[in-house]
């Protein structure tokens, strides 16, 4: 859950740290008011694209930091697969400008990557961008396992089927290349062992090259102020000497005389440590950044040879390592591997088979609540098919009504969301055809759906909705807030509506206006209450806060 939020320099928002609460919180505001912005902030934060068009005029860069509470043994796991801080709440950060971006978790650099998966255990973003989870395909099968409360984990399983595969491969190879294949391996590994790449390493040596490439600069500047130091040291001891005397003559004299005395104490400190700088930079910063360069060249001489990204070597040393001891125990007959690996592979099949099992029975069910559910939204007529198959992988000794299927962690299931907007106008893949407010009440129905079933996550999740009331009004508008506000009671919400009926169910309204000041023009967020929330819910009905007649309108939604 999203516990505070900070955005520094990002278009319109100049600076501008809010705190989140459970619930449902609703975002309002007159067109430009920077709305949107928000949205964009949080995208940022779960990988989105960032380039120096995002940037406030004048500014370097734009940053935006958020504090992330809950799911704790879901981001521990993920914070020790990547060697990344398990430090909790977790901290996230993202730096965009002109030709670069950066994004650090708990204070080390990480890749955009990292921040998507991050973006799986905590957030879910209904928007038009890129990285909808909607709107990826391969993204399907995971939503739909949320929503129905399923959780997948044929780890071992799957493991167990490659482990086996892998001994049968090299057995086989061993047969007629064991030598020579020996021989590759450890010169491979030889310098590898060279390298002895570590996880996290490639991005943490990129990090620090940085701030070492400015050595000389650094220097430069600690050799200066130890000289002007060293210069004013020996004057502010003769000004100390001279207290010194005039204490002896005048007693009151002696709390100045022991200050020039802290003084000169502090200055001889500061000498001291600005010339242990200057002898740092000079000579260990040239020497670490040289050390620096020729790891990071090692990295990518031994990733072109490997033919990977410079990141993936410890993985493809600890892959050459296990096929080279295996090699080298190589004396187990096929026959044995063969029905080692074809044990492994039924145990994975029967689970595999039993989970693809439970989500065709429950996918009828969420069809149709979610199909009810849509028409109540203003998707009347439209149609919804959660269409669950086989993924299938050429080669996998895995088989499944006799197709080669996936093994991983999730099962061998494959799912596309397709959907019929209009009646007549026939199914199409979801990320085809629908909108961003489609998208966002097809994700409301869906995590309601899954509510009502007694089913979905168990922990709180962040639902930002973009736009949920795209094109709605009247009854359906209702019902959207309706929706919204029943699953602020399960979920943190954070929407961003223009209606009245939609912002009147919040927990939490916010609303956001453009100020002008010097000449420059920014974005604010206050939170309204009492009588200016009424004004601002008048408004939204009207386009004037001050109307009787809305205001009336706006108590009585409020009163509902």
């Amino acid at each position: 859950m999203l516990s505070s939020l900070r955005i520094q320099n990002l278009a319109l928002v100049e600076d501008l740290s809010l705190d989140w609460g459970p619930g449902f919180t609703v975002l309002t505001g007159e067109t430009g008011a920077g709305k949107s912005l928000l949205v964009d902030a949080l995208s940022l934060l779960v990988g989105a694209r960032g380039d120096g068009e995002l940037v406030r005029r004048g500014a370097e860069r734009a940053v935006v930091e958020a504090v992330v509470e809950g799911r704790f043994e879901a981001w521990r796991a993920f914070l020790a697969e990547r060697g990344l801080p398990e430090e909790q709440p977790v901290v996230l950060r993202r730096e965009v400008g002109p030709g670069r971006s950066r994004a650090w978790i708990n204070g080390a650099s990480c890749a955009l990557s990292d921040l998507r998966e991050a973006g799986r255990i905590w957030m879910r973003l209904t928007s038009q961008h890129d990285h909808q989870s909607l709107l990826g395909e391969e993204r399907h099968l995971a939503l739909i396992d949320e929503v129905l409360g399923l959780e997948p984990d044929l780890e071992a399983e799957a493991a167990a089927v490659r482990e086996a595969e892998a001994a049968l491969k090299a057995r086989r190879r061993s047969q007629a290349e064991r030598e020579q294949r020996l021989e590759q391996l450890a010169e491979a590994l030889a310098d590898l062992d060279k390298l002895a790449p570590k996880p996290g390493e490639w991005e943490q040596l990129r990090a620090e090259r940085e701030p070492l490439r400015h050595a000389v600069h650094l220097a430069q500047a600690f050799r200066e102020a130890a000289d002007a130091l060293g210069e004013g040291v020996p004057k502010v001891e003769l000004a100390h000497k001279a207290l010194v005397k005039a204490v002896m003559h005048w007693p009151d004299a002696v709390a100045e005389q022991d200050r020039l005395r802290s003084a000169v104490l502090e200055l001889e400190d500061l000498l001291a440590l600005a010339q242990d700088q200057a002898l740092q930079w000079s000579k260990g910063g040239a020497d670490r950044i040289e050390a620096l360069e020729a790891r990071l060249a090692l990295y990518e001489r031994l990733a072109r040879r490997h033919r990977c990204e410079p990141s993936e070597l410890p993985a493809v040393a600890r892959t050459l390592r296990e096929e080279q001891a295996s090699l080298l125990a190589g004396d187990a007959p096929i026959r044995e591997l063969e029905a080692g690996l074809a044990k492994a592979a039924e145990a994975y099949r029967a689970r595999a088979e039993a989970l693809h099992e439970r989500r065709t029975a429950a996918l009828p069910k969420l069809e149709s609540e979610v199909q009810k559910r849509l028409g109540r939204l203003g998707m009347k007529g439209a149609r919804l098919q959660l269409r669950l198959g086989l993924a299938e992988e050429s080669g996998s000794p895995v088989l499944q009504q006799g197709r080669p299927v996936r093994v991983a962690v999730q099962g061998f299931s494959a799912l596309a969301i397709w959907i019929e907007s209009n009646p007549g106008e026939g199914f199409r893949p979801l990320a085809k055809i629908a909108s961003g407010g489609e998208l966002s009440r097809l994700m409301l129905s869906l995590m309601s759906a899954g509510l009502m079933l007694g089913k979905g996550e168990r922990e709180a999740l962040t639902l930002v909705l973009d736009e949920v009331d795209a094109g709605l009004g009247g009854e359906t508008a209702l019902a959207v807030g309706q929706a919204v506000a029943e699953l602020g009671r399960a979920h943190q919400v954070l929407a961003v509506t223009h209606l009245a009926q939609v912002a009147s169910r919040a927990d939490r309204h916010g609303r956001l206006r453009k100020e002008t000041e010097g000449g420059r023009t920014r974005s604010a967020l206050g939170w309204v209450a009492g009588e200016d929330r009424t004004r601002e819910l008048a408004r939204l009905l009207s386009g004037h806060p001050d109307r009787p007649e809305a205001l009336e309108h706006a108590r009585i939604l409020l009163q509902a």
